[in-house]
């Protein structure tokens, strides 16, 4: 995936810069998948209570949003972009990470903890961040196309990554966005060396976090895995029977199971121990 990015937003071009390897932005001559704009909006705002605009190919599809939200509004912009026009992927809203080529998948709404999780586990030895936000799977198979990116961070979870990650690049803070306070953290070098490198679904995870908890573990049968996974599928309809026979073949083909935790560690142990 490739991206033309026209931005004259300091505060996002210092954080792309910080937060991407040098040769992810190099330039190259192939024509490029998508065409993203992160810029002042015009008049007044330009200079009173700044506000900046996100288009793709030169359309707006959010609101202005202040100057201080820029960069987390590029990456949300991102993300919408790849979701809503990736449509050679079945797009499945999810963290995926991946240990030896063997890829779990934590389909959730926001809040339940899934970039957390998945943060936790590319910060430990032989994991691999897949995406923190979208697992997109090659149709009919349970191959997961990687989409290494910085991971999205809100509120304590910033505190918990800058302790799993002490010597890691985080971007600014976004203070009281919609999503509450946001930082963007930069995946490992091993993760982005393999971000051209697919893994194999092995595992379903629905991640549910809850605070002061012991782990709870429910085993999904098939039907039950299908309907919930189908929930967090973005692009279903748009990919009908196509999309449909992802889905089988993923849920045929992994272990699904709900997990209630409190720890991220003994979510790892789980998923090491009997999973892979």
């Amino acid at each position: 995936m490739s991206i033309h990015l026209d931005c004259s937003v300091n505060l996002v071009a210092n954080n792309i810069k910080k937060l991407y390897p040098h040769y992810i932005l190099e330039q190259n001559n192939s024509p490029n998948d998508y065409y993203i704009s992160v810029k002042h909006g015009s008049g007044i705002r330009k200079y009173i209570r700044p506000q900046v605009v996100f288009e793709h190919d030169g359309d707006a599809p959010f609101k202005p949003v202040p100057e201080n939200h820029a960069y987390a509004s590029f990456e949300w912009g991102v993300n919408y972009v790849v979701s809503n026009f990736a449509q050679n992927y079945l797009s499945i809203h999810a963290g995926v990470v991946a240990k030896n080529d063997k890829a779990i998948i934590f389909p959730a709404p926001p809040g339940s903890g899934k970039s957390t999780l998945t943060t936790y586990l590319m910060a430990q030895k032989g994991w691999r961040l897949l995406s923190d936000e979208m697992s997109l799977l090659m149709p009919e198979s349970r191959e997961v196309t990687p989409l290494v990116k910085p991971v999205c961070l809100k509120n304590n979870s910033i505190d918990l990554a800058r302790s799993w990650f002490p010597q890691t690049s985080f971007s600014t803070i976004a203070t009281a966005t919609v999503k509450g306070n946001v930082a963007h953290l930069s995946p490992p070098e091993s993760s982005w060396q393999q971000r051209h490198r697919p893994a194999l679904a092995t595992a379903v995870i629905f991640p549910r976090y809850s605070p002061s908890k012991s782990m709870e573990i429910y085993k999904l049968d098939k039907n039950q895995a299908f309907m919930m996974l189908a929930e967090n599928t973005i692009n279903l309809t748009l990919q009908s029977q196509l999309g449909f026979n992802t889905l089988v073949e993923l849920i045929e083909n992994t272990l699904q199971f709900e997990v209630h935790y409190s720890d991220v560690e003994e979510v790892k142990d789980f998923i090491e121990q009997d999973l892979l």
